[in-house]
């Protein structure tokens, strides 16, 4: 609930200050909806539990890209590719996303690692950035300026130190879980935080969908992907770290390219995803919670 108060105010500041479209659009979906990964990755790296955030993260991409994304492509009959994403952004953004794999190859995260991470992800948001002159269009001003500007940033604020708390006990509740049920930290990241987490991303998408904003939802979504690369990187940076659970690791790793794979190709035949090519990313969503359900009861 905090996190979805301070997307709302991030956009109402965003209307005052009359930011373009597209600052607004990647500030709220790339970066503030991912304040509670943020902050799950900053507590769990602190707590000696980075791979809570690992799992957290790599279930939260795949969430993305095949429930949430299926999502809007079956309630919608199509997902539309942005105007002003090209075959090259997506690639790119693609390149971002898997960079922790490749790094990963060891099965270790140092903070050489978390270097390279930041790296690409500046480059990538840097490179995005240099395309604004393509968003023209200004968000009109607000009456009462001063006024609504200093109640949204309190509300703002106010929000944000509610997701810090919520970060917080849910980080020291997860580890409790895992020891009481005896499973791996890692999978609970990527069963349950990854679901969670994502609620504002999901949040947004809803009231998309019903604003009729279809065409904005994609660039969003994989900006809040791309944006995992970053947070990895913060936590690799307080807490290097070694996989300790290979298998069930590899198998959320498959998922994960396998759900850049398919979106990509899915979304590169027609500039768009169809309500039936949406099931099959829903679909590759079931198979992958099956699967890590069935690592708890193996």
């Amino acid at each position: 609930k905090s996190a979805e108060v301070v997307v709302k105010n991030l956009v109402r500041i965003g209307h005052i200050l009359s930011w373009s479209t597209f600052v607004v659009a990647f500030l709220v979906l790339g970066i503030v909806t991912s304040t509670p990964e943020f902050l799950v990755g900053i507590n769990s790296a602190f707590d000696k539990t980075p791979e809570l955030s690992l799992g957290n993260l790599i279930g939260a991409t795949i969430v993305l890209l095949t429930l949430v994304s299926s999502t809007v492509a079956i309630v919608s009959n199509r997902l539309t590719l942005n105007p002003w994403l090209t075959f090259k952004q997506l690639l790119i953004m693609d390149a971002v996303i898997l960079l922790p794999i490749l790094l990963l190859y060891d099965a270790t995260l140092t903070r050489t690692d978390g270097l390279l991470m930041i790296s690409a992800y500046l480059f990538y948001a840097l490179w995005m950035f240099s395309q604004r002159e393509r968003f023209t269009h200004q968000i009109s001003h607000n009456n009462n300026q001063e006024t609504k500007l200093v109640k949204a940033g309190v509300v703002f604020v106010l929000a944000f130190l509610g997701i810090v708390i919520s970060s917080r006990f849910a980080v020291t509740s997860a580890v409790a879980i895992a020891d009481f049920l005896n499973v791996p930290i890692f999978l609970i990241g990527i069963l349950v935080f990854s679901l969670g987490t994502n609620l504002p991303e999901l949040i947004l998408t809803i009231t998309a969908l019903s604003k009729n904003q279809k065409t904005v939802i994609v660039g969003d979504l994989l900006g809040s992907a791309t944006t995992n690369t970053l947070v990895l990187s913060l936590v690799a940076l307080i807490q290097p770290f070694k996989i300790s659970n290979l298998e069930v690791f590899s198998v959320s790793v498959f998922f994960l390219i396998l759900s850049v794979v398919v979106f990509t190709l899915l979304i590169r035949t027609k500039n768009e995803i169809s309500k039936d090519e949406g099931f099959v990313l829903l679909g590759i969503y079931i198979l992958f919670l099956i699967v890590g359900v069935g690592f708890r009861l193996i």
